[in-house]
């Protein structure tokens, strides 16, 4: 082949590669997470029903085995990956995050949003007081109880991830707190950081597991009243501010669930945003850098938790413990805090190998910390697949009973759900690892300089995900029964 011919094709072939890279380029700048729609459409086909009893997932008149069903969704998520590997278009990235759309009316929603929204809050605590002192002691027909865990922890919590946080103005504890609240008398140490918020939190959800505060109105209300002594006191003590930031679990929950809505509170009002975008902003508020991740790690783990312990793995793993003597809500709090330090150390392993696969001299904890924000997602995403059909059923009882809370019906109506409702858990359960592999993506391009760099580095995460994946999925896979021994 002549020199001029061997020139002309290979010019032929860069047009060919520059074309293509356009036509990709082009392809992903006009539908922005087209790739996402996609794998959504074949995990929707692909994923089957949640069992309810049963070693293997049913779909129809198909039964998958349980591993095919949980290697499919690890696999969509190592996918997902693999596709965002060719977003390498920084200017692409920055639109997708910093790009803010302001909503007409939001300065107004925002000026009236918090009286209104402060006299729900407050008309909603004094009912569940009222009421878990007063009210029917059923938990089918307590007020109390279904605004508790229906409207406000299955309902209301989704809201915050799918549409914006909308806590700060409803937040009762905090304003029954802020009359008393100033610049507090006593500090904190700065090592302190947020570890009170992670302990609140690994706290509650033991406390709903190993109790009966979730279907006793009369715990419930103990516990709220002790929360509402324990904001009073402590925003007294230490200022509103610290309060929120460093110790209350419930705000810092709905913080972080909040950074994945589309609806982003600004100070002159309301601004709309790609879902996740406020993920890759860095906290200008943050405390100390392992606290940070703790709290992220934790609220990933309750979730896990919640749901594990309804599981006959867990029973058969619980039962030597407890005929050995060892009390059952003893054996709950070691399953708890060993299972928040095998999350916890999992990541942080995952992070100090992104210095060895990124080839980086950044410090592993603040690679940790950027890359941490990533993973709310999938605990968005858990929540949603775990709690969403339970707030379906118990929507209309819900509403029965707040029409007449004090002489609620006998039996208050429940919804029947149709089959396919089985399908929200697996396909929510991989939305939230999707998004959380594209924040991902985001934060190592943010992070990192070059091309190949960035994609490496995030190679240990992606490994991690996939596990947070299986772990989650096999989680649905299970059928359900009550928390053993207690």
């Amino acid at each position: 082949m002549s020199t001029h011919r061997q020139r002309s094709v290979s010019a032929r072939h860069r047009d060919d590669a520059r074309r293509l890279a356009a036509s990709v380029r082009s392809a992903v700048a006009g539908t922005g997470t087209r790739w996402l729609a996609v794998l959504l459409s074949v995990t929707l086909f692909a994923a089957p029903a949640r069992a309810h009893g049963g070693p293997g997932i049913t779909s129809g008149n198909v039964d998958t085995p349980t591993w095919l069903f949980l290697m499919t969704g690890g696999g969509v998520v190592a996918v997902s990956f693999l596709l965002t590997s060719f977003v390498t278009d920084r200017d692409l990235l920055e639109s997708y995050h910093d790009r803010r759309v302001s909503i007409p009316g939001g300065a107004a929603i925002r000026r009236w949003g918090g009286p209104v929204g402060g006299v729900v809050g407050l008309l909603g605590l004094a009912g569940v007081v009222a009421t878990g002192v007063f009210g029917p002691p059923e938990a089918a027909r307590n007020f109390a109880v279904l605004l508790v865990w229906v409207v406000w922890w299955a309902g209301f919590t989704a809201s915050t991830y799918l549409v914006g946080n909308s806590w700060p103005a409803l937040d009762p504890f905090g304003r029954l707190a802020a009359p008393l609240s100033g610049d507090g008398a006593v500090s904190l140490p700065d090592w302190v950081g947020r570890w009170p918020a992670v302990a609140g939190l690994l706290l509650l959800v033991w406390l709903e597991v190993v109790t009966a505060v979730a279907s006793n109105p009369t715990q419930l209300t103990v516990v709220v009243g002790a929360y509402i002594v324990a904001t009073v006191a402590g925003s007294a003590l230490l200022g509103h501010e610290t309060w929120r930031k460093q110790i209350d679990p419930i705000s810092g929950v709905f913080e972080l669930y909040g950074r994945v809505a589309p609806i982003q509170r600004t100070d002159d009002g309301l601004e709309l945003a790609a879902p996740g975008a406020a993920l890759a902003e860095t906290d200008a508020d943050a405390t100390t850098v392992a606290s940070e991740i703790g709290f992220v790690i934790a609220l990933l783990w309750v979730t896990t938790f919640d749901g594990f312990v309804a599981t006959p793995g867990w029973q058969s793993i619980a039962a030597p413990v407890v005929r050995a003597g060892v009390p059952a809500e003893l054996a709950y709090f070691g399953a708890m805090l060993g299972g928040y330090a095998l999350f916890f150390g999992v990541y942080w392993g995952a992070s100090k190998r992104v210095r060895i696969s990124g080839k980086t001299y950044r410090s592993a904890p603040r690679i940790a910390a950027a890359f941490a924000p990533a993973l709310v997602p999938i605990a968005a995403g858990y929540h949603f697949g775990h709690y969403f059909p339970y707030f379906l059923t118990q929507l209309p009882a819900s509403i029965v009973v707040t029409l007449s809370p004090l002489s609620p019906p006998f039996a208050p109506p429940v919804l029947g759900l149709p089959g396919w409702i089985s399908w929200v858990g697996p396909v929510a359960v991989l939305s939230g690892h999707l998004l959380a592999v594209w924040a991902a993506h985001a934060r190592a391009f943010d992070l990192f300089t070059g091309r190949l760099q960035p994609i490496r580095s995030q190679y240990p995460y992606v490994v991690v995900m996939v596990l947070y994946t299986i772990t989650g999925l096999w989680l649905l896979a299970q059928p359900t029964i009550d928390a053993p021994f207690i």
